[in-house]
């Protein structure tokens, strides 16, 4: 029979898988949640067809290198197919954030706060906004917050086994590069600043710990980034992971993705990290075990220093789009929890706790529907209340812990913090290049599923009408209102064969050194197609093009036309 140890982790796992399966398909959130078009159509057909797509292509480019998505979605739609695939990935995605955080709190507080905690976090915006998105952003959160929780638990716990947590964070560094490199950083940088801490704190023996966990970490992220590679052979085959890398890698100039340098400081949802942060740091000064509050601060205050650094060292798009911002949310997500944590300790938040809980939950779920642009002013006073409410209930644990109205005023607390921040995110507007975007896609409908199966309905009638012999060229209309479509063929700089109704001189000559054998094309009207087809030079010799049709919103045509024509040069 298992001992009681077992069966509190068995109740732990309950609750986080409970949390999860609310947040996930109860709670009124949405499965599709949008696109930053073109790169989230690029991985999803790339997890859907795989070599299908990527070999017709003219240059598939860098996509196929992001295998830490690639990989697993891929082997999860094979499995069960495209929908239920995607659907279980959303699913796994939101355990792994409600896991880290519900665990980060039981390192240091009690199952009551740390499901509060989990749940507030499971149901915020900018968290379900992009695990609902193939974009790589919500599996770079998963990750991080995991690879935070793995930093702090040898700093808040005494793990029964040393090897494990340097292990698997290896396992999870590897992971995220293999998804994106950046997150990879991000992720390291935390983790490594819980470590100094602990050096720091505790020096005796530390050091040697330290190789040794260092020497653990190595090995999970050479066996991780071995079985990546070799999955990659799989579902790229021929293909080089490290070639491909450093190729584009090197062709890659990232400024040109940049709209407006200064968008970041009109952006009112970088006052959530930021209230993390202070939140953090009145932890450290007025809780009375202050090892969870520094490792909170350590976290909050790193998130920051490394994103606003490496944008000084790498300019690009990181605080304009929103997918970038969204990477400051694991740290300050897991500051604020921290926090929390350090000051209610292994006390008791009572029976009005809970009740506190359930009757927040309507406000926050009603503040995830937020729609309303939240100026520069009003911005500072909710996180200006948000923050005044946390130092009075620091101060109230700090002085009379035993107190109900202490317990009550961590869940107004937090209650106030989970709804402002709703605000705050879905209150940023339609900003920068990536306005696209807005976080309230969450909880509102914009009909992206609908839109995502015409997507991969129009990729399956090209891959029909092509062969794995064939290279496929790609056109969209002039307006480029069909490119989330075309997305899904790799439409690119690298793989368009024009950017006009018709082509250009310029674009003919380069056509024909090119010499794609097969052109997918893609408009609102079949007239725009068939103007496009003949353009094409007469020694192409295009032939009829095979078309069909697809609905699509927003597009000022109830559906979408694509064709393909097979060129014989």
């Amino acid at each position: 029979m298992a001992g009681p140890g077992w069966r509190s982790r068995a109740a732990d796992g309950l609750i986080v898988l409970g949390l999860s399966a609310f947040a996930a398909f109860f709670s009124g959130a949405q499965r599709w949640t949008g696109f930053n078009s073109p790169d989230s159509e690029f991985y999803a057909s790339l997890a859907l067809f795989g070599d299908d797509v990527a070999g017709r292509a003219i240059d598939p480019a860098y996509t196929t290198t992001r295998l830490g998505y690639i990989v697993p979605v891929r082997g999860l739609t094979s499995v069960l197919g495209a929908w239920t695939g995607f659907a279980l990935w959303r699913f796994l995605l939101i355990l792994a954030i409600v896991g880290a955080l519900y665990g980060l709190v039981r390192l240091a507080s009690t199952r009551q706060l740390a499901t509060l905690v989990a749940a507030a976090g499971a149901l915020n915006t900018v968290v379900l906004s992009f695990v609902g998105n193939t974009y790589l952003t919500g599996t770079l959160m998963a990750g991080v917050l995991l690879l935070i929780l793995l930093g702090a638990w040898p700093v808040l716990a005494a793990p029964r086994s040393t090897w494990l947590p340097p292990l698997l964070s290896g396992v999870v560094v590897a992971w995220l590069v293999m998804v994106n490199p950046y997150g990879g950083l991000l992720g390291l940088s935390l983790w490594f600043g819980l470590r100094t801490y602990l050096l720091v704190t505790e020096p005796d023996g530390r050091w040697r710990s330290l190789g040794r966990d260092a020497a653990m970490a190595v090995g999970g992220f050479a066996l991780t980034t071995g079985a990546f590679l070799l999955a990659g052979t799989w579902v790229f085959p021929g293909r080089s992971w490290l070639g491909t890398y450093l190729d584009w890698n090197a062709r890659l100039d990232y400024s040109v993705f940049v709209g407006d340098e200064a968008v970041w400081q009109r952006d009112i949802a970088l006052l959530v990290p930021a209230v993390a942060v202070l939140i953090a740091a009145t932890a450290t000064l007025l809780a009375r075990d202050r090892r969870a509050a520094v490792a909170g601060l350590v976290v909050a205050v790193l998130n920051g220093v490394f994103t606003f650094g490496y944008l000084r060292l790498v300019p690009g798009p990181w605080l304009e789009a929103p997918t970038y911002v969204a990477l400051l949310w694991p740290g300050a997500l897991a500051g604020v929890a921290l926090s929390f944590a350090a000051i209610v300790g292994s006390r008791t938040l009572g029976w009005l706790g809970w009740v506190l809980g359930v009757a927040a939950l309507p406000f926050a779920l009603w503040a995830g529907r937020w729609d309303q642009d939240v100026s520069g002013g009003a911005g500072l006073l909710v996180a200006g209340v948000v923050l005044l409410l946390f130092v009075v209930t620091a101060l109230a644990w700090r002085r009379a812990p035993e107190r109900w109205l202490s317990g009550a005023l961590v869940v107004v607390a937090l209650g106030a913090l989970t709804i402002g921040a709703q605000v705050l995110q879905n209150g940023r507007g339609l900003l920068g290049i990536y306005g696209q975007f807005p976080f309230r896609a969450a909880y509102v409908d914009f009909q992206v599923e609908e839109l995502m199966r015409s997507k991969v309905a129009a990729e399956e009638f090209v891959l029909d009408h092509t062969t794995p012999a064939d290279v496929v060229g790609v056109w969209t209309d002039a307006d480029r209102l069909t490119s989330g479509i075309a997305a899904m063929q790799l439409w690119s700089n690298y793989n368009a064969v024009g950017y006009h109704a018709t082509l250009t001189p310029e674009e003919a000559t380069q056509l024909e050194q090119r010499r794609p054998t097969a052109v997918a094309m893609y408009a609102p009207t079949r007239d725009q197609v068939y103007a496009f087809w003949q353009s094409l030079p007469p020694q192409a010799r295009a032939s009829v093009p095979d078309c069909t049709t697809v609905p699509f919103l927003g597009i000022g045509s109830p559906d979408a036309h694509i064709c393909v024509t097979h060129l014989s040069w």
